[in-house]
């Protein structure tokens, strides 16, 4: 969006109010929905088995079926409003890809699933069907169409499962996030103190509140090393909540990553695919738990990289967290890996790298 912006093009969201009423750096805006907070205060909940087959089944269900059916009406209507020359969206969002492809729009699918290797075919082939036909488009039973025009994938090659290979419209570009460089209260506290280690601790914001006693098991492993810990729990969890309380650690709502990463040595989370790309995107070796959606898969890969080490998050104890901390910020061989990875980022292609290629796509929109 930035180098878009920068190339001198306009550039319009569209999405849940409550999201997208609080971004900024757009020239137009199309909320659907409430822009009211779902609900203001939650507990970590309890914590389940991850069940990947039951993932793959709610990409189809949910995903391809439920949710498209409405994205596809919210994006047909921004369309018919605004008149675009170009649609981006995720790589989930199939309601989008499929009303662009109804109005003749190209379509820029921007990867989100850091494995790639969340989707199936096979889940996702009968609700796909559904739609096109209801909307009038042709049968297509590989779901090549979905990938026609241009794949960009804000992930480094090696992090992606073999079995799952980029289509062959796809780009591959650095991920980059805007650096938070505001003062933070709780980088500073990170940054401070003679503790030789720095070790931040996320379980992300949909996670957080399906965690169960998981932050607290891992807090009191880490607190006994000596290190610098900070927590982010999550807005709507009230820090107050989780009964860890020693000098060396700090539990916070939210503070940006892109603040907190450059201070660390080792990061634990729940392996979504922004924490642990951004982790390594910083040459930071991870301890993952992951709990569902496509962290399983993300944490196999870790483990294939020798960048990180996996954790059971049901079964793992406080002893546990505190043994493989240890051994993990000790660890040559994972501090290596991890900055094979970051060496393999920063030698990927800019976002801006693409501007042309997206430039190409608008200009074939009256040649359509």
């Amino acid at each position: 969006m930035r180098a878009l912006r920068s190339a001198g093009h306009i550039v319009g969201v569209c999405g849940q109010a409550s999201i997208i009423d609080g971004a900024s750096g757009f020239d137009a805006y199309f909320p659907r929905g409430s822009s009211g907070p779902t609900s203001t205060s939650e507990s970590t909940g309890s914590l389940a088995h991850p069940d990947l087959e039951h993932e793959f089944s709610v990409i189809g269900t949910y995903f391809a079926g439920t949710l498209a059916a409405r994205r596809f009406g919210d994006v047909q209507q921004s369309i018919d409003h605004w008149a675009p020359d170009l649609l981006l969206c995720d790589e989930m969002d199939f309601g989008a890809m499929i009303a662009a492809e109804q109005a003749e729009i190209p379509r820029v699918v921007v990867n989100v699933i850091a494995s790639g290797a969340l989707t199936r075919i096979k889940h996702i082939r009968q609700p796909v069907a559904l739609l096109r036909a209801v909307h009038g488009l042709g049968d297509d039973p590989g779901c090549t169409e979905l990938t026609r025009d241009l794949v960009v994938s804000p992930f480094p090659q090696s992090f992606r499962h073999p079995d799952f290979p980029l289509p062959r419209t796809a780009v591959s570009i650095r991920p980059e996030s805007e650096r938070d460089t505001r003062p933070f209260s709780a980088v500073d506290w990170l940054a401070a103190g003679r503790e030789p280690g720095r070790v931040y601790l996320t379980l992300g914001t949909i996670f957080n509140t399906e965690s169960g006693d998981l932050f607290i098991r891992v807090l009191e492993g880490l607190r006994k090393l000596p290190v610098r810990v900070l927590a982010t729990v999550g807005v709507n969890i009230d820090p107050a909540s989780i009964p860890v309380i020693a000098d060396n650690v700090r539990i916070e709502r939210f503070v940006p990553q892109s603040a907190v990463l450059p201070h660390c040595d080792l990061v634990v989370n729940h392996a979504g695919s922004g924490s642990v790309i951004g982790a390594l995107a910083h040459g930071i070796p991870v301890i993952a738990l992951p709990m569902g959606a496509d962290q399983e898969l993300n944490a196999e890969r870790l483990t294939a990289l020798s960048a990180g080490i996996t954790l059971d998050p049901l079964t793992v104890t406080s002893a546990e967290v505190h043994g493989s901390a240890l051994r993990t910020l000790a660890s040559d061989s994972l501090r290596t890996g991890a900055k094979r990875v970051r060496d393999e980022i920063e030698k990927m292609p800019s976002p801006a790298s693409i501007v042309a290629d997206l430039e190409l796509l608008m200009g074939n929109v009256s040649r359509r």
